[in-house]
C-alpha cells in the first residue's frame, strides 16, 4: 500500500488575477507562500513522509518546497503532475475566453468533466495521464508515505476516479482549495479516498478558484 498525500498548490499569481493558467508557469502570490508555510508546519505536525514528487510549474514546486527543505528531503519533478493543458486559454481572463471560444467555454461551464480547452487537453486526457503516473509512483513507493504537490484540475479529474464516478459527474465535484491536503491510498484494490480538501490548518487563509475557471 501507497499512501499519496496530495497538496494543491497555494494561490498563484494568476488565481489572484482571475486568469486562466493551465501550464503558464506562475508564481505563488504573496498569500500563497504563506500558505505553503502553514502547510510546511501542518506536515511536520501530521505525518512522516518518505518521498516528494511535484508538477514541475514553480506554484505547485514551491508550495510543498518549504517543508520539503525542513525534513531534508529531495522534491522530485514530474511534469505528468501538471495542470491541464489549457490551450488558448492560457493566461487569459475569463471574460475574453467566454466571448473568443464562447462554444468551448460553455461546455466547460455546463459540463467541465467532457470539456476541451480550445487548442488544448481535455479532462479526459489529464485523468488519464494522471491514473498513469499515479500508479507507476504507488508500485516504486510501495510501503512509503509520499507527499504529492499538484493542480486543482488535476485533482477534480482524479477525484473522479478515486470515488468511481464517470467524467460527466464531474461538475457535480467543487475545486479543492489552494494549500489543501487530500490523502488517497493505493493498494491492490481501488484506491481509497480517506481525506478531502483538509484546510483546518489553514486557518482565515483559504482561498478557492474563481467561479468559471
Amino acid at each position: 500500500m501507497t499512501r499519496f498525500i496530495f497538496v494543491r498548490h497555494g494561490e498563484s499569481k494568476s488565481n489572484e488575477n482571475g486568469t486562466f493558467t493551465g501550464q503558464t508557469d506562475v508564481a505563488l502570490s504573496a498569500l500563497g507562500k504563506r500558505q505553503a508555510q502553514a502547510l510546511k508546519e501542518h506536515l511536520l505536525r501530521n505525518y512522516t513522509i518518505d518521498r516528494i514528487y511535484a508538477s514541475d510549474l514553480k506554484r505547485a514546486y514551491d508550495t510543498v518546497l518549504p517543508f520539503a527543505e525542513a525534513a531534508g528531503l529531495p522534491v522530485q519533478k514530474e511534469p505528468l503532475l501538471r495542470e491541464i493543458n489549457g490551450g488558448k486559454w492560457e493566461e487569459k481572463p475569463i471574460p475574453f475566453i467566454a466571448e473568443t471560444y464562447p462554444e468551448d467555454y460553455a461546455r466547460w461551464c455546463e459540463n467541465v468533466g467532457l470539456a476541451r480547452c480550445t487548442g488544448g487537453e481535455s479532462m479526459a486526457e489529464v485523468q488519464a495521464r494522471g491514473s498513469a503516473v499515479l500508479n507507476k509512483l504507488a508500485k516504486e513507493n510501495d510501503g512509503k508515505t509520499v507527499l504529492i504537490g499538484t493542480h486543482a484540475g488535476f485533482l477534480r479529474a482524479m477525484q473522479c476516479l478515486w470515488q468511481g464516478l464517470p467524467l460527466e459527474r464531474m461538475k457535480d465535484i467543487p475545486w479543492v482549495p489552494n494549500a489543501s491536503v487530500t490523502e488517497v491510498r493505493y493498494g491492490s484494490g481501488a484506491p481509497l479516498l480517506v481525506r478531502l480538501a483538509d484546510v483546518s490548518f489553514l486557518r482565515g487563509a483559504v482561498t478557492e478558484l474563481t467561479k468559471g475557471i
